[in-house]
């Protein structure tokens, strides 16, 4: 049975990045992350098979598995990351009650 696929997360928008600038980087590195891993899937499907473990005589099988692996756990940890600035700076959040609705809401003209 194959693991189940990340997936990509929706892209901030306009008002999250002014609040987080950083999470346009992040949602860039998460789409690298979830393609790189279609691709390593792609180019080797064996690594996820059952009983399929790579041997030691095969280094080149060993890196993929960990790169999936370390590509996995930076995908949930930017989901994490992500979700927790969303929590800080959701609208009934002390944070972003100052904020503006809009980034036009601040602008006098």
């Amino acid at each position: 049975m194959s693991r189940r696929e990340p997936t990509l997360r929706r892209l901030p928008d306009e008002t999250e990045l002014y609040w987080a600038p950083e999470r346009a980087a992040l949602a860039a590195l998460d789409a690298s992350l979830v393609l790189s891993i279609r691709a390593l899937k792609a180019a080797h499907p064996m690594v996820e098979e059952p009983g399929e473990a790579p041997g030691s005589g095969e280094p080149l099988l060993l890196l993929v598995v960990s790169l999936l692996a370390t590509a996995r756990s930076l995908h949930e940890l930017i989901a994490g990351y992500d979700d927790l600035v969303e929590y800080l700076t959701r609208v009934d959040s002390p944070v972003a009650a100052r904020a503006p609705r809009s980034l036009d809401d601040d602008m006098p003209f």
